[in-house]
């Protein structure tokens, strides 16, 4: 009987909170390094602050690759490879300021507004020198990677003082309850030996690894977080040896399933809330060494950037119902800026459909990040002349009728999606010229991606009539 009542009290407590998912673990992740690592923080804060000293002036475009793991212990959490061709998409719409709710930026805050000129690719080729498709496939036993006892939990909850009739959680009260747990590990997914799968090279490739972060206590998943980043680490201003030394089998990005690719039809409980693709957008966001805009803290908390205004909360609802974009815009947390809330900023908690904006600041940052501690992601572009990096290429005709003429310098990948990210052919090209069939596609417009198997790549919109 006693277990039952844990049952019910914490399922009522988590059906009221999966109205207020917290979305995003990276105050987890700090608290987790610390325990480990103390003085941890005060280093992650020195890697931010001599980003924000050393700013990017170059204009050049950056491309990342990445690696997507699919960790799934049933069909639905296999997500499909068009999902994961629109979280991609999404990407780079973000990241580039191609979004196309760009125009839904309020006029104040248009002149901070930038394009990232950062760009992701699925990586073409694995560590071994070996083609891929950049994602990898793991069926787990795991039916879920936040694996919480229910006792434990209500015990917590008590602990740090949380109204269990109440769905708002603050990060204070989270970071307390995973202490009292005893900091649940947060990395299962990233070992094969706890039902995950091992990174790729962290140094190289951006891993994201996409599992459930559920709990499930009612015959229904009802996420716990929707996603987490590793920080960048061992800025040049860091001392001597304070890296964690199993930080390569650890960094990356983690993103509950449910929460990933744009309109993903196994959304759930997140339909109408983060069912962008933008869960992404955030944690890539702190991996590349952002903060959340409200400094996790009130208004004397601050992100550090000047044109990111002062925040005194997250944006996040409280309630089941979804609140308008327009009724945000009304939110003030901080009077004496004289300046609204940049609900519109991708490191709020915002709903992801009032999301759209980086500010320059935080590009010039993040762009510090990619030439500084993540510069090992730009190695193998970097590496190499920009005569032998450049892809050349022709695509003809445009628009075509049923055959693509595409001749090529190099042996090329060749993917053709809708421009919903729905992938129609995956295909590798030899050197010359090459004819793709395409009588199968019907008349519109598709996105032909050539990718030449470092990590530079291009895209193309094609018609056909």
């Amino acid at each position: 009987m006693k277990t039952l009542q844990l049952t019910i009290i914490c399922c009522f407590f988590l059906c009221n909170l999966s109205a207020q998912v917290h979305k995003c673990g990276s105050t987890l992740v700090e608290e987790s390094l610390e325990a480990s690592y103390p003085g941890m923080k005060e280093l992650i804060k020195k890697t931010y602050d001599y980003a924000l000293e050393n700013a990017s002036q170059t204009r050049d475009v950056y491309e990342i690759p990445v690696v997507v793991h699919v960790l799934y212990n049933n069909a639905n959490q296999n997500l499909s490879d068009e999902i994961i061709l629109s979280q991609i998409e999404v990407l780079n719409e973000d990241f580039r300021r191609q979004n196309p709710d760009k125009d839904l930026t309020r006029e104040i805050f248009l002149p901070v507004a930038a394009d990232a000129e950062i760009e992701f690719v699925l990586a073409n080729v694995d560590p071994d020198g070996n083609p891929t498709s950049g994602i990898t496939r793991t069926q787990t036993d795991k039916e879920s990677f936040v694996e919480l006892d229910l006792a434990s939990l209500l015990a917590a909850l008590i602990e740090c003082g949380v109204d269990i009739t109440n769905p708002e959680v603050t990060d204070e009260q989270l970071e307390c309850i995973f202490e009292s747990l005893g900091g649940f590990d947060l990395d299962v997914m990233k070992s094969s030996t706890t039902g995950g799968i091992e990174p790729w090279d962290t140094e190289r490739y951006l891993n994201i690894w996409v599992c459930n972060l559920a709990v499930n206590l009612t015959g229904e998943d009802l996420p716990f977080l929707l996603g987490f980043a590793y920080p960048p680490v061992g800025a040049p201003n860091w001392p001597a040896g304070t890296i964690p030394d199993d930080i390569e089998a650890k960094d990356g990005v983690v993103v509950h399933y449910q929460a990933f690719g744009r309109n993903n039809p196994f959304n759930g409980p997140l339909a109408g809330l983060s069912d962008k693709g933008r869960t992404a957008t955030h944690e890539v966001g702190h991996y590349l060494g952002l903060r959340h805009i409200w400094g996790d803290g009130d208004c004397m908390m601050d992100d550090g950037l000047e044109d990111t205004p002062s925040a005194g909360t997250n944006s996040q609802t409280q309630t089941a119902d979804i609140p308008s974009c327009e009724s945000l815009h009304e939110k003030d947390s901080c009077l004496e800026d004289m300046m609204p809330d940049m609900i519109e900023n991708y490191m709020d908690y915002s709903v992801e459909s009032c999301q759209n904006m980086f500010s320059n600041q935080q590009v010039g940052l993040m762009r510090a990040m990619l030439e500084g501690p993540r510069s090992g992601l730009l190695d193998n572009m970097m590496s190499t002349t920009e005569d032998e990096q450049s892809l050349h290429f022709t695509l003809s005709p445009n628009p075509f009728s049923s055959t693509i003429e595409i001749t090529t310098n190099e042996s090329t990948q060749l993917e053709v999606s809708t421009l919903n990210g729905q992938r129609l052919m995956f295909k590798t090209l030899d050197a010359g010229l090459n004819s793709v069939n395409t009588d199968h596609f019907r008349p519109g417009v598709y996105l032909i991606k050539l990718s030449n198997g470092v990590n530079k790549s291009v895209v193309e919109k094609l018609i056909k009539i």
